[in-house]
């Protein structure tokens, strides 16, 4: 297959067109120029407050547990590393009924957590904690033992070494593993939202708030636009620090039974808000006993005239079973045509507000009157693509060459290559794939919360949302608590099929 580079604008074009068309009807230079600096000044200042606290609080608590991971192999390091579902999988509004159970607790209840930013920086640090143990376990890892033998033999103590050797090969990695909690806490939407109300919104939630609130477009677009070369900037900048081709043989060595036990704590804490969101579904808050009157009541017929849960659930799964297929092909071919500008062009688009993209599809949706759904699968399909990408990068770019060469002898066509010989062998990882942006897709809420779609195409995400704010705990915990056992089965599934890989 000749590789070309229309794949990459493809989903460059993609993305564009739908904030084209807001751009093209509501920028307004002199409306733009009256906006007050003072005030987006603050919301940017609340929003790299969020994003630096979670960074320093998720590396300060992933640190023993990371070094913990870099040298046990057993059932503790496994169960670790299976928490990177969490920052990955775990659904948003999941995370809101669990903390807010959690914060309402009679022992905490009185400590007044809840729409603080205490209660946003807790959560964030629950949600992505887990991607600084994976990024600071590789690098610890695979820093190459001959090196600090070395080091010790020039005569550099424990400390030296330490910040001279080890910290600089870490830092790339580390740094990654920062940049991807700085952004997911920066551009976060649910839990800011929720946990935190309108006195703590950040840049994400201020764009949803201004379009639906208010109306004020030029106000949206230039904080979209602040948002997206922030973060674009940002990106770059892990560009000056490339990853050491650095792999290490794991050697098992002696931790202390103080690393043992930190590290058996943070695992109980992640473990227990998940459980706890699955724990709520079957236990009455309010008798204190045990029941499943919550799943009787949100699939009653006369609890879905008020709120749509069964039409909820069959909308997000209808979405959840066709986006992952046009991701996955789509991502194939963007593999298939690598060019210099691909990675580029694919995480770049991260940078792109969520709620402001909901926005430009629902504006597309006035405009056209093209279906909901549709509008939808777009929107999935665009903040999946970098997601899939990153996954089947290593196996489709790897791929055996020298039997793609036989292929080429065999005189068989690009299509005919991918049916008897590629898809047979990759079929585990494009599984994998699917379950994983189902899952994705099952606990998505920023576009689907922007585009207001509650009455008129309602998801799990937006329903459970309702319930939350109308303070029904009970049918919430429970509705919750179906999400996250159907997320963490797909999840357990597809690290099942790709392991085979």
């Amino acid at each position: 297959m000749r590789r070309n580079k229309t794949y990459s604008y493809i989903y460059l074009i993609l993305w564009v067109i739908p904030l084209m068309f807001f751009i093209k009807d509501f920028f307004h230079l002199e409306e733009i120029k009256s906006l007050s600096f003072y005030e987006n000044f603050e919301l940017f200042k609340i929003s790299l407050t969020q994003g630096v606290l979670s960074v320093i609080f998720s590396t300060i608590i992933a640190i023993i547990p990371a070094y913990y991971m870099s040298y046990k192999k057993n059932t503790l390091t496994k169960i670790l590393e299976g928490l990177i579902f969490i920052p990955f999988f775990f659904p948003t509004i999941s995370t809101v009924v669990a903390f807010t159970l959690i914060f309402n607790l009679p022992i905490l209840k009185n400590f007044s957590v809840l729409y603080t930013l205490k209660a946003i920086i807790l959560a964030n640090v629950f949600y992505n904690s887990p991607i600084m143990i994976k990024y600071l376990s590789e690098g610890m890892r695979n820093i190459p033992k001959n090196i600090v033998e070395a080091a010790k033999i020039d005569g550099l103590n424990e400390v030296n070494i330490f910040f001279k050797i080890k910290l600089p090969l870490m830092f790339p990695q580390v740094f990654r593993g920062m940049f991807l909690v700085f952004i997911y806490t920066f551009a976060s939407f649910g839990i800011v939202l929720a946990l935190g109300g309108i006195r703590y919104s950040n840049l994400e939630v201020e764009i949803a708030n201004t379009l639906l609130r208010d109306a004020n477009f030029s106000k949206a677009l230039v904080l979209g636009i602040v948002q997206f070369f922030f973060l674009i900037a940002l990106n770059l900048l892990g560009d000056l620090y490339p990853p050491y081709e650095l792999r290490d043989d794991f050697r098992e060595r002696k931790v202390s039974t103080l690393t043992t036990v930190w590290t058996t704590i943070y695992l109980l804490l992640e473990c227990s808000v998940v459980l706890i969101g699955i724990f709520y579904g079957f236990y009455n808050y309010y008798t204190g006993s045990f029941s499943l009157e919550g799943f009787y009541k949100l699939f009653s017929s006369d609890f879905n005239a008020y709120y749509p849960v069964l039409q909820g659930i069959r909308n997000s799964l209808l979405l959840a079973s066709i986006t992952p297929i046009f991701v996955i092909v789509f991502t194939y071919l963007l593999l298939k045509n690598f060019t210099k500008v691909t990675s580029a062009i694919v995480f770049s688009t991260m940078g792109f507000s969520s709620a402001f993209l909901g926005i430009a599809l629902i504006y597309i949706n006035i405009l056209y009157d093209i279906k909901l759904w549709i509008l939808l699968v777009i929107g999935y399909f665009l903040v999946t693509v970098p997601i899939a990408y990153s996954f089947m990068y290593q196996y489709v770019r790897e791929f055996p060459k020298d039997i793609l060469d036989l292929a080429k002898i065999d005189a068989l066509s690009p299509f005919k290559t991918f049916l008897l010989i590629e898809c047979p062998i990759l079929k585990n990882v494009f599984l994998g794939t699917y379950l994983q942006i189902f899952a994705i897709i099952l606990g998505e809420f920023t576009i689907s919360y922007s585009m207001q779609l509650g009455r008129d195409f309602p998801t799990i995400a937006l329903v459970n949302y309702s319930l939350f704010s109308d303070k029904k705990l009970l049918e919430g915990a429970a509705l919750s608590s179906v999400n996250i056992i159907i997320v963490v089965v797909l999840f357990y599934l597809s690290n099942k099929i790709t392991e085979k890989e």
